[in-house]
């Protein structure tokens, strides 16, 4: 009975009140004028009874009206904190290392990544100042305009005069500076086989103190800085045979290249230097704290996925696979765009990561074969195509079936907890080789106390799984477990050119008709 409960608690609270007076006057004998007083004892237990339940029924109103007011005093002081919420001014510039706004819209990049993490440690908004070179930035950091620069540019020289800022001291990245050339020119490796002896160099890196030094010790190069202020449209320009030469720094090329697959990597001009942020002298206490938490994400591995998310993947595929790529973009996806579109719309799978997927797996040729037996545009296995319902040498019915596919392993075979795109990426290592083996790598990665919900971390421990001895834990033994690592970093690289080359696909809103 629901009234059980406060009665038990009732005869307990009796009994400890009642029980040491009850021991005490064991032996007490009352005079015969006393013993018909029973009654009122009677008659004031009961009343006592009464009192302790009426508590009872009152004091959970008591508790909640306290909560609730609790709960409105702690809304209250969260407001209060928001309104007066400290702002951390961070300069950045466009670049596609630092800052730019994606093909979603939103902004994106390495530095914005990092320093948007570390305001909020601080409990703090950032307010976002862009500049056109790191010298303007560190200029209105002079002028006390900033509280820290976060450019991606690397830290001077030990040896370097006094300079107006502070630096970080945490190596997060390190970055070298690389000497592009065109594919229609000889290939120099060094300053002294230049000709004509003209470089164009990153309004990044020209400034620098290092840079400076470089210059000096070849005075016969002329060393022109690039006005534009614009990397990717330099590297362009050097693909397309409008400059010979250019400097940039690696990190840029490496995470660009597969944009500008003409352009060609000739020598290193400086080794790997460490990225910083910057600091006024004033500021010390807020770099010390920036360094801390820069030392923690590397200690802690959270570095790693921010890295692998713009540098992880464009070197997955050669110069001429790009190439071929780009051009069959124009020449045969077409035919299959609104089947795309319509998967999209079906389960959910973004249309240009569903193209991506299919070009890797047969180069959009629908009668696609490979030596293991699977067909058609998506590559299904027979068993696959049965369970789906796929015909695989229809490309209609391979797209819709592969999207509901890669759907259900994101929905149902994988853990709700994990978080995109680990997910997607994770989900795709499944379609290639199965959630089977996509899991015991999982567990792999686990028992190596690394996160098994990070595609950084488990791509890491699936080539694991070729070896017999380590897949003789497991039932389903060792797989070719090195090929869906290549399969996902390959779709993610082509993933990347069409999201700049094609639009999204935004669904019309189907008008109802009245009935």
């Amino acid at each position: 009975m629901r009234g059980d409960p406060p009665l038990s608690i009732i005869g307990v609270l009796e009994n400890a009140i009642y029980s040491p007076y009850r021991a005490k006057f064991a032996s007490y004998t009352p005079s015969p004028l006393l013993e018909d007083d029973s009654t009122l004892i009677l008659l004031a237990r009961i009343a006592a009874i009464f009192i302790l339940a009426a508590a009872l029924v009152l004091l959970p109103v008591a508790i909640f009206d306290a909560l609730k007011l609790s709960e409105t005093k702690f809304a209250e002081s969260k407001l209060r904190a928001r309104e007066t919420q400290a702002t951390i001014r961070v300069g950045v510039m466009r670049h596609p290392t630092v800052f730019y706004i994606d093909a979603n819209g939103e902004p994106a990049g390495l530095e914005y990544d990092l320093a948007s993490a570390f305001t909020v440690t601080q409990r703090s908004q950032a307010e976002w100042k862009l500049f056109a070179t790191p010298e303007e930035a560190m200029s209105a950091l002079e002028r006390g305009e900033l509280d820290f620069v976060a450019m991606g540019t690397s830290a001077p020289p030990p040896n370097a005069a006094s300079l107006p800022y502070i630096a970080t001291q945490t190596r997060y990245r390190e970055s070298g500076w690389i000497l592009l050339h065109s594919p229609k020119k000889f290939q120099p490796k060094s300053f002294a086989e230049l000709l004509p002896r003209r470089v164009v160099v990153s309004s990044r890196i020209v400034s620098h103190p290092r840079f400076l030094e470089i210059a000096q010790k070849n005075p016969k190069i002329e060393f022109v800085p690039d006005l534009k202020h614009d990397d990717e449209s330099l590297m362009a320009a050097v693909g397309d045979d409008e400059l010979e030469y250019a400097i940039v720094e690696e990190d840029t090329f490496t995470s660009s290249r597969h944009f500008h697959y003409d352009t060609q990597r000739a020598f290193v001009v400086s080794p790997a230097q460490s990225r910083a942020w910057f600091f006024a002298p004033s500021q010390t206490a807020l770099r010390d704290v920036a360094d801390a938490f820069l030392k923690r994400i590397v200690r802690d591995g959270q570095i790693a996925r921010v890295i692998d998310k713009y540098f992880g993947f464009p070197g997955a595929r050669k110069q001429e696979e790009f190439e071929v790529f780009t051009e069959r973009v124009n020449s045969v996806l077409p035919r299959y765009r609104n089947w795309f579109h319509e998967a999209q719309e079906r389960h959910g799978v973004e249309w240009r990561l569903l193209a991506a997927v299919a070009y890797q797996e047969s180069h959009w040729n629908a009668d696609a074969t490979s030596e293991t037996g699977v067909r058609g545009i998506m590559q299904f296995t027979e068993d696959t195509a049965k369970r789906y319902g796929v015909d695989r040498l229809d490309p209609y019915s391979s797209i819709i079936g592969a999207a509901r596919y890669i759907a259900e392993l994101k929905r149902d075979a994988l853990a709700a907890r994990i978080n995109e795109p680990d997910k997607t990426w994770l989900a795709l290592a499944a379609y290639n080789i199965g959630i089977g083996h996509v899991e015991n790598a999982r567990i792999l990665t686990q028992r190596s106390k690394k996160n098994p919900d990070s595609w950084v971390d488990v791509r890491r421990h699936l080539p694991l799984l070729t070896n017999p001895d380590i897949a003789s834990q497991f039932k389903l033994g060792t797989c070719r477990c090195g090929m869906p690592v290549d399969f996902v970093e390959s779709v993610r690289a082509y993933y990347d050119v069409l999201l700049r080359l094609e639009t999204p696909h935004q669904p019309r809103l189907k008008v109802l008709e009245k009935t």
